[in-house]
């Protein structure tokens, strides 16, 4: 099954006055919202349910439903192309309008016997419209360029980008955005039936800027408001991705799109100093840390209740902390660790995981548990999660099972 993200735009009201131009007081209705943000959504639901009724009286016919619109022509244009099952998110912009078509194409769209009565999702993207050029650039962009990592869930191979309806300035940085992850991206051009696709450039990408500005990065996508002196000269080799006013800054839609890429190279964790040494006392111990860390982190998204990601320890009062029990090369693994939610600058949330001890094979099954008594009297040592240092995993296996 395909994801398809499809923009949506305000062809299907355009489509229907061409049709329909005597339609006077719909036009009225759809002047009056025309600049209106989904915030004021409810006060205007009288209009709205107008709007809707004349529309969807206008879609009644299958014959037309083909032709309404942009977004309909071309995602039936795609389900006849890839020849899949499509699963399909539109996008709607923070306007009243948009949030109309959307609803409207969403309803339609669900019915339609050719799409294989499709799954089809809206969501309404905070911030994205084009009379506030700061929050289109700072926010809307941003919080869109988010939706379609949350959507693509890493698994690029599955989507295919839509353009075809929605604000010709998201073009751009969706453009740039395919490109980077290697994802197909179409639009048609609703004058004719030609589904177009753009081909995919070989792009070359500084990934060694973003491992040498690493804390920046995350820094700035952490903090609601990030000071920063000197930007011109000690950041000049990225001053392309951030937006500036003054000495406050944050990344720019292109920083986000490149920096959530960069970010999906690997598995992050932050471990204690404790646990840095103990990786030190053996050649092995680093191998089997970096795959029980990967297994603790999937078991935690897979199955959150999942009795080994909290094994009890006998007389230990462990507070934050939870303890993982688990077997890699047939050793016997427990790793003391704690998770941190936090929200970024940008509205997404992310969950970090601490680990500060652990303990492989006869550590474990030593003289009456003596890694118990270990874990306890270490808590204290391991609890200030500021002195926690970046261990880095690319996801690419580097360990064959």
């Amino acid at each position: 099954m395909k994801k398809i993200i499809a923009m949506v735009g305000a062809s299907l009201f355009e489509n229907y006055l061409d049709k329909s131009s005597d339609d006077t007081l719909f036009r009225n209705y759809l002047e009056d919202l025309r600049d209106k943000r989904t915030e004021e959504y409810e006060e205007e639901k009288d209009r709205i349910n107008q709007i809707k009724k004349r529309i969807n009286q206008w879609l009644s016919s299958e014959k037309i439903i083909f032709s309404a619109s942009a977004e309909i022509k071309s995602l039936l244009k795609l389900r006849e192309l890839l020849r899949d099952n499509l699963e399909i998110y539109l996008l709607a912009s923070d306007t009243i309008i948009s949030k109309i078509a959307g609803e409207v194409l969403r309803e339609t769209l669900s019915k339609l016997s050719k799409l294989n009565n499709s799954k089809v999702h809206l969501d309404v993207i905070k911030n994205l419209q084009v009379k506030d050029r700061d929050k289109f650039a700072r926010s809307g962009m941003v919080n869109l360029i988010r939706k379609v990592y949350q959507i693509a869930d890493e698994y690029w191979e599955n989507i295919v980008i839509n353009i075809t309806g929605g604000y010709k300035a998201t073009i751009p940085y969706l453009t740039i955005l395919a490109q980077v992850n290697r994802c197909p991206i179409y639009y048609i051009f609703e004058e004719t039936d030609a589904l177009i696709e753009i081909p995919y450039i070989p792009l070359d990408i500084r990934w060694s800027l973003f491992e040498k500005y690493e804390k920046f990065f995350a820094k700035i996508e952490r903090e609601d408001v990030s000071k920063v002196e000197r930007i011109e000269e000690d950041y000049k080799e990225v001053n392309s991705l951030l937006e500036r006013a003054d000495s406050l800054v944050c990344l720019n839609p292109l920083g986000v799109a490149l920096w959530e890429k960069y970010k999906q190279r690997y598995d992050i964790f932050y471990v204690s100093e404790l646990l840095k040494r103990y990786l030190g006392s053996d050649p092995n111990y680093e191998r089997i840390a970096e795959k029980s860390f990967i297994e603790l982190k999937r078991r935690l998204n897979s199955n959150p209740q999942d009795p080994d990601l909290n094994h009890r320890l006998s007389g230990v009062e462990l507070g934050e902390f939870r303890c993982f029990k688990h077997k890699e090369e047939n050793l016997q693994v427990r790793v003391l660790y704690k998770t941190i939610e936090h929200t970024t600058k940008y509205g997404s949330k992310e969950v970090d995981i601490y680990v500060g001890l652990l303990r492989i094979g006869q550590d474990v099954h030593n003289v009456e548990s003596e890694y118990v008594r270990d874990f306890k009297n270490n808590l204290e040592k391991i609890k200030d999660q500021k002195k926690y240092q970046v261990l880095k995993i690319r996801k690419e296996a580097k360990y064959v099972s």
